[in-house]
């Protein structure tokens, strides 16, 4: 066993070591979403299919010798393509700038081919390690149990997952990470052969697997129905993980850690349901998902609540949904002879579930709605499988009752902090709060069908048909009141690659007048009035006592005597609605970089009017600021802006890729020497001073904070200001607004190659 042990453990450990490896560099060039991480999991996934795939029908088909031929063959020329590659690019796996998009359109078919040319053959052949080394080990050492070795794969996948963060990304720059893991892959490659070898001396003289089976009288193949089950519980458990990362990744920034944790999580349940049957137990897990599943309703609720709570409740929910689907699979587990075929139902599983995250929900939804969907569906699914199964818990009650208790439950949340009927008016209409009311309606139409007395004798059939309609109840209605919700809530709700968008029609004594407002997510991008006396008025994180309005208004060229000086050229990260367009005057040039094609769209659209009022020259280009700026200074065409902004944020999450040395290093050579850098840092979550701080120390930079009061549509707001010299911070009118830089905490430079948001919690 040590061979195999060694082999599949190494082959575990790269395949998901080169996962958060290559998530990490192609990042920035996707500008730096949450959809990039999504996507690749997809990749990924799609992939394992594949190997499994494959493994099943080599171990299936092939005598032991033409295996073997044909799995080495597959390692050499892996080797070779990849010391090709090596002589091209920086290293064997990393593609070369060439790779980089010239456009942010069709980024999931851009990250797809960068990561097959990149990455595809290798993680093919990692891929089919794990269930073709079981099969061998099975082959050649008949009467020993090989999912023990699963168990260990999961273990190097773990470990792998949790050395990324804290040792190996703060220790190796990414492409010392692609060469040691390049190295790794050439001795797991030795390590294959080493199995290949002791295959050739143990296994008996058989001609196939299935004539094994035959002269075993092996048991019958599983039934369609528990394949089906199979696929069903494996796309469920990945469906909760993609739909939790992108949760949580929403909310505070797009980097490994936030990756690698709820996969951790995830990876973990399979240690645990595989290694021995008795770490599972529906008694302790079946509550224990209840109530993970009631805490994070309460917490969706709630989002006040401190990040820190979130990410918990989200993990312990993500946490026991995969626990009891992984536990229910490995009750579910057949013999050995047919365990290349259940690992690939597995394995088509977790891509049916990241196929529904990364490219339908995205489609059929427009907002955030699978992790809502997620948590409800487990619920269905965990339903249907203890009533199919006899010998479960909920034969031995009343299963109506516990049915109708779990319709109960999921409404109980929605009363938690309600004070009035109107304000239960106000939640009812949020589509993700109605989704737990089409839920319960739909579990207690299960009850109903279920108690019938027509369909007493045939339980518990019936039982199951119950909890498909449920199913079929949840799904139809998220769909009608995603639908409705748009038609009655917002006037335009848009979601792509790169976030959620919806724009709202509202009327508000508060602010005395009627407005429109652009939120991506949860997080407010932008209002403007509609009365043609305010539509002018900078409104949001841009009034006029902000940093941003500080700088517009009193930058030393709006002073000069000679008008032809009082323009200015103002670059911007991040259009919104276009708000500071409205401190342009005329001569003045405002180019923004906006990545996302649906913003630019609600930005010109009738509902706002900054751009299209602004006495600016407006200059619009798209894709990544980062990219768009690395090409115009190689091109020898900087900007020379007297202003840049960055205010790039993907809901309340921060683009951590615009923060770094490197990119202060792209913003200050498109700066004048007198230029002011002008860098958003309001969060809800994150103190980002001490990021920034440490660009200001590092290039020598003045810099102050500028706390913004809030006012009528004007909301509270922090922003850093950096110069070379002090010709716009010492302004009088600015520099009485300036605050040094906090230097209670001591962080170190966010750099391309390292992050670190722990230190930065509020």
């Amino acid at each position: 066993m040590p061979a195999y042990a060694i082999t599949i453990f190494i082959g575990a450990f790269l395949l998901f070591q080169v996962e958060p490896l290559l998530a990490r560099y192609i990042l920035p060039w996707f500008g730096g979403t949450p959809a990039v991480w999504i996507t690749c999991m997809l990749f990924f996934q799609i992939l394992l299919v594949g190997g499994y795939a494959y493994a099943h029908a080599v171990a299936m088909r092939f005598r032991e010798r033409r295996q073997i031929g044909i799995h080495l063959a597959l390692v050499a020329a892996c080797l070779a393509i990849m010391g090709a590659q090596a002589l091209v690019w920086t290293s064997p796996i990393t593609p070369g700038a060439g790779w980089k998009p010239a456009s942010p359109d069709f980024p999931i078919t851009r990250i797809f081919l960068l990561l097959f040319a990149s990455i595809g053959l290798p993680y093919f052949i990692l891929s089919t390690t794990g269930p073709l080394m079981q099969a061998w080990f099975a082959r050649a050492h008949r009467g020993e149990s090989p999912y023990r070795l699963y168990a260990l794969s999961n273990l190097g996948s773990l470990l792998a997952l949790v050395t990324y963060p804290f040792l190996v990304e703060p220790a190796l720059s990414l492409r010392a990470q692609a060469i040691v893991w390049s190295m790794l892959f050439v001795a797991f490659a030795a390590a294959v052969a080493l199995c290949a070898r002791d295959l050739v001396l143990n296994a008996p003289a058989l001609a196939t697997p299935s004539d094994a089976a035959l002269e075993d009288g092996g048991e019958r193949p599983p039934a369609s129905s528990t394949r089906l089950l199979w696929i069903a519980l494996a796309a469920m458990a990945s469906l909760m993980l993609l739909a939790t990362t992108n949760q949580i990744c929403q909310q505070v920034a797009v980097v490994p850690f936030l990756w690698v944790l709820p996969l951790a999580l995830y990876l973990l349940t399979f240690i645990i349901c595989f290694d021995n049957s008795r770490w599972y137990s529906r008694r302790v897990f079946h509550p224990a998902m209840a109530a993970a599943i009631f805490a994070s309703s309460v917490v969706l609720c709630s989002p006040q609540l401190s990040i820190v709570v979130q990410v918990a409740t989200y993990c312990a929910l993500l946490f026991t949904v995969c626990m009891v689907c992984h536990g229910e699979l490995a009750m579910m587990k057949p013999d050995e002879r047919h365990l290349t075929s259940f690992y690939l139902m597995i394995a088509v599983g977790g891509a049916v579930g990241g196929i529904f995250a990364a490219l339908i929900a995205p489609a059929i939804f427009n907002g955030y709605w699978e992790f809502n969907l997620a948590i409800w569906a487990s619920a269905v699914l965990i339903l249907a499988v203890v009533m199919r199964d006899r010998d479960s818990w909920i034969h031995e009650r009343h299963p109506a009752v516990a049915i109708a208790v779990l319709a109960a439950a999921s409404l109980i949340p929605e009363m938690i902090g309600v004070a009035s009927f109107s304000d239960i008016a106000r939640r009812v209409g949020e589509p993700s709060h109605l989704l737990r009311g089409v839920v319960a309606v739909g579990l207690i139409s299960a009850v109903a069908f279920q108690r019938s007395s027509t369909l007493a004798t045939r339980w518990p059939g019936a039982v199951i048909q119950a909890c498909a309609a449920a199913a079929l109840v949840v799904v139809t209605g998220v769909l009608l009141v995603e639908v409705g919700a748009n038609l009655t809530h917002s006037v335009v709700a848009t979601r792509n690659f790169y976030g959620a968008l919806a724009v709202y029609s509202v009327d508000s004594k508060d602010v005395e007048g009627h407005y429109y407002m652009l939120r991506h997510g949860q997080t407010v991008h932008g209002e403007q009035y509609s009365a043609a006396d305010k539509r002018y008025h900078p409104t949001t994180y841009y009034g006029a006592e902000s940093g941003i309005g500080l700088v517009m208004r009193f930058h030393p060229r709006r002073r000069s005597r000679v008008a032809s000086d009082q323009t200015l050229k103002v670059g911007a990260i991040g259009l919104g609605v276009g708000t500071i367009a409205a401190y342009g005057q005329s001569g003045d040039y405002f180019r923004f970089y906006e990545i996302n094609p649906a913003v630019t769209r609600i930005a010109l659209s009738t509902y706002f009017s900054y751009l299209r009022d602004s006495h600016a020259e407006i200059e619009i280009v798209p894709g990544d600021a980062r990219l768009s700026m690395e090409r115009e200074i190689s091109s020898g065409t900087p900007n020379s802006f007297d202003v840049l902004v960055v205010d790039a944020f993907s809901g309340d999450a921060i683009p951590v890729h615009l923060l770094t040395l490197e990119a202060a290093e792209i913003y200050l050579r498109q700066l004048k020497p007198d230029g002011v850098l002008a860098i958003h840092i309001s969060n809800r979550y994150l103190d980002l001073q001490p990021v920034v701080a440490q660009i200001a120390e590092r290039f020598n930079l003045r810099a102050g904070l500028v706390r913004g009061a809030a006012g009528a549509l004007v909301k509270p707001s922090e922003w850093i200001l950096l110069a070379r010299n002090g010709s716009v911070l010492e302004q009088p009118e600015i520099a009485a607004h300036l605050e040094p830089l906090k230097a209670s905490r001591k962080v170190r430079a966010w750099t391309d190659d390292y992050s670190n948001l722990f230190q930065i919690l509020k």
